[in-house]
């Protein structure tokens, strides 16, 4: 199992930086979502996109995720490197590791969770920068957060979301 999500993983990673690093008139996660949805699950899908379709909405102002939700604050490495896999109850977290000026970084930037469905691994969340790390902040818990910022003030509010960071990854 760990070696199948390892190859998931680093699979992604390789196509996702590839188009991170084009030129493209949409973001990189819409591109994700709307080219390969069967490697998130629909529930990510969901939040994904209504993230994206608030932010289309507000124009300007800043009412989404101001980084991106794969790769985090940081932006795209050169390359990225999957090192620790831990497996449990039919869940892998694979601690994914950014290489700069030819240099892999020491601790893990994102740690994607994935679970088997269908036979297949879709990914269900991202920690930055991994679950066990307790200042970590995961993808879910930023977009719900933004979701009820959203409710509560609408756009083009000074206000920020009360959690620390829960809106960036």
């Amino acid at each position: 199992m760990s070696k199948s999500c390892r190859e998931f993983v680093g699979k992604f990673y390789t196509w996702y930086l590839a188009n991170a690093l084009k030129p493209n008139r949409f973001s990189d996660s819409d591109i994700a979502l709307k080219s390969r949805p069967y490697l998130f699950s629909p529930d990510l899908v969901l939040k994904l996109k209504e993230d994206s379709d608030a932010q289309k909405k507000a124009g300007s102002d800043l009412v989404s995720l101001d980084a991106d939700p794969f790769l985090g604050a940081d932006g795209p490495a050169e390359r990225y490197i999957v090192e620790r896999i831990m497996i449990k109850d039919g869940k892998c977290w694979a601690e994914v590791h950014g290489v700069r000026e030819r240099k892999e970084g020491e601790t893990a930037e994102v740690t994607p969770e994935l679970m088997l469905k269908g036979g297949r691994w879709v990914f269900v969340n991202f920690y930055f920068p991994s679950p066990s790390d307790p200042k970590a902040v995961n993808l879910l818990s930023g977009l719900k957060a933004l979701r009820e910022f959203r409710k509560e003030y609408g756009p083009g509010t000074d206000k920020k979301p009360s959690t620390p960071d829960s809106h960036q990854p």
